[in-house]
């Protein structure tokens, strides 16, 4: 007896999946976008330019001319520098240079020490300037003569 192949097995397929009616679908129109630029906040009132430390006072206080150098008709000139804070504030205030007596250079000191000062400003914000210069002119008045 001969073996042939085995017999061949009908192997029935599923019937076709119910078929998916299909409906007109138009795509959305294509807009071009406008390129991304960052938005920057409008500023909330003028501009205020950047600037330096103010050089006067703004709380009115005077400068002390020593009597001593008064009396004895001397003038004097100080170079003072000092940080001034976003306040308005001095510290760490050295004399730089003095001409006249020394007595010209402590009262310089004193004076911009109680000063308080329109602090500088860099892009509208009040920030802190280190080594802000000073020139202290001491000067006799020539109308009481």
């Amino acid at each position: 007896v001969k073996e042939g192949p085995p017999p061949l097995s009908v192997i029935q397929q599923p019937p076709p999946p119910h078929a998916i009616q299909t409906g007109t679908h138009t795509p959305p129109p294509v807009v071009n976008p406008a390129p991304f630029t960052a938005a920057r906040p409008a500023p909330a009132g003028p501009v205020t330019p950047d600037r330096s430390a103010g050089a006067r006072p703004l709380n009115n206080d005077k400068l002390v001319f020593p009597p001593e150098m008064e009396e004895a008709g001397r003038t004097g000139l100080v170079h003072v520098s000092c940080d001034v804070s976003a306040a308005g504030t001095t510290s760490n205030c050295q004399v730089t240079s003095v001409s006249g007596g020394q007595a010209f250079a402590r009262s310089a000191l004193d004076y911009v020490q109680r000063a308080r000062y329109a602090p500088a400003i860099r892009g509208g914000v009040a920030v802190p300037e280190p080594h802000h210069p000073y020139v202290i002119t001491f000067k006799l008045d020539d109308s009481e003569e």
